[in-house]
């Protein structure tokens, strides 16, 4: 049986500095400045070892892996929003993940024992919710037990 492949086709789709701000914190979660800082950052990881006239730049691989993470939608939604196939975002996907995952200290930081009490405190004074010393996503879920 014969197993037909979707060549990879990039067509650049995204483009970092002509998107308004409000739009980037939207669709990607973050400002401009911080995009750029990441993008940055991550770019020596991206780049393709040879020019490759599919090759997805660094910012647009970014872009489209913080589009994903944002939304949680599928990636054949975000591939095709990001200008390429499913196959070709998934490795994207994967090198971008990887890429943070190098530098995930410097952005995920835990509070030292000692700096619980004003971590509790801050997220006390922001939400009124006791004994938080960390959020994920910012997002607050009642968890509420099974009625007997």
């Amino acid at each position: 049986m014969r197993r037909w492949r979707n060549p990879p086709v990039y067509r650049p789709l995204v483009d970092l500095l002509t998107m308004e701000e409000r739009h980037l914190i939207v669709t990607y979660r973050f400002d401009r400045a911080t995009i750029q800082e990441l993008c940055t950052q991550l770019e020596p990881d991206l780049m393709s070892p040879i020019r490759h006239p599919t090759g997805i730049p660094p910012d647009v691989q970014v872009l489209s892996v913080l589009h994903f993470l944002a939304s949680g939608s599928f990636q054949t939604t975000v591939a095709m929003a990001s200008g390429m196939s499913q196959p070709m975002f998934s490795n994207v996907l994967s090198r971008v993940l990887s890429a943070l995952l190098k530098h995930v200290r410097r952005y995920i930081v835990f509070p030292e024992v000692e700096d619980l009490p004003t971590v509790k405190g801050d997220f006390y004074a922001l939400g009124h919710i006791p004994n938080v010393i960390g959020a994920i996503d910012g997002t607050h879920v009642a968890l509420v037990p099974p009625q007997e």
